[in-house]
């Protein structure tokens, strides 16, 4: 239950004056009260008989404060559970953000850095065929190479053609990067991937400090092996952006947590969705037809004002 909420929590406002007009009712079949301002107050206990009732019975003002406290409820928007999907598409959003600098085409991995990434990349999109795409390289500026697509294969061959040479300045603009995809995403529950050999908290920062987004989710996957690149760097950066770090594998084990991580974001965000979620109030009509029942019983409306 730690997901239950009201869809539309203003509505619970209602129950104040519903409760009033409880109270209200409640007053007006106090006889004892109507008439104290009339008779003595020794005398009145010694005149008022009460009816005699063969069975208990629940005053109406009771029943009437339940059926509007509970109208109240499933106008409220009652809810705990994500609506089920008619359709199994994948609605992720991905920016696979590549750093392509001379560094990456150090052959620690073979065949090089930037190689081993467009791998990396092809057996992701192998295992989320629906996600939604886009595809940035970065060096000293960042540019956006394919928009968001489904169209693997064109991501594919266009990673493929990325080279150092055909960047027009070299640098570490990961700043930039990270801004031009934010913006390219723009969408809660999108992840931005970051496939590189190297990390600075410092440019962290200035991405930060150019309104980078603090809450959007970013993953850092290390494109080096773990003795020519540096961890700490990689996880300082990460702390300071608030992102996941994922070291290079040499089996698909990285892949998994990559495809994991970005689920899991999609999932966090739906969950502050409250479109995504399914309005539980109708699970109370039921309940309020059978109150409502009992109004159909001769001399219920009169008793709301005056018990019989």
């Amino acid at each position: 239950m730690s997901a239950f909420h009201f869809l539309r929590p203003e509505y619970l406002f209602l129950l104040l004056p519903a409760w009033a007009l409880l109270w209200w009712l409640l007053q007006q079949q106090n006889d004892e009260k109507k008439w104290q301002s009339v008779i003595d107050a020794k005398l009145l206990k010694h005149l008022l008989v009460e009816p005699k009732q063969n069975h208990s019975r629940v005053a109406a003002p009771w029943h009437l404060g339940v059926v509007f406290t509970l109208l109240v409820i499933a106008v409220s928007g009652p809810s705990w559970k994500l609506k089920v999907s008619p359709f199994t598409q994948d609605d992720t959003k991905i920016a696979l953000v590549m750093s392509v600098k001379k560094s990456m085409l150090t052959t620690d991995i073979m065949p090089s850095r930037l190689n081993r990434a467009t791998i990396k990349i092809e057996e992701l999109l192998k295992k989320r065929a629906d996600t939604q795409s886009a595809l940035l390289a970065y060096s000293g500026t960042a540019h956006l190479v394919l928009p968001l697509t489904k169209d693997h294969t064109i991501i594919k061959t266009f990673t493929q053609a990325l080279d150092p040479k055909i960047m027009p300045l070299e640098g570490d603009n990961l700043a930039q990067a990270l801004l031009l995809a934010q913006k390219e995403l723009g969408s809660n529950g999108a992840t931005i991937i970051v496939l590189t050999d190297s990390a600075s908290p410092s440019n962290a920062k200035l991405a930060l400090k150019k309104s980078l987004d603090e809450g959007f989710n970013i993953i850092l996957w290390q494109m080096a092996s773990k003795e020519l690149s540096s961890a700490a760097d990689f996880k300082s950066t990460a702390e300071v952006l608030d992102a996941h770090y994922i070291s290079y594998a040499r089996d698909d084990s990285d892949v998994e947590e990559v495809s994991s991580l970005i689920d899991k974001n999609f999932k966090n965000a739906a969950q502050d969705d409250k479109s995504k979620y399914e309005d539980g109030g109708y699970w109370l009509i039921p309940l309020i037809f059978l109150f409502l029942l009992l109004w159909a019983r001769q001399g219920f409306i009169a008793e709301l004002w005056r018990r019989a």
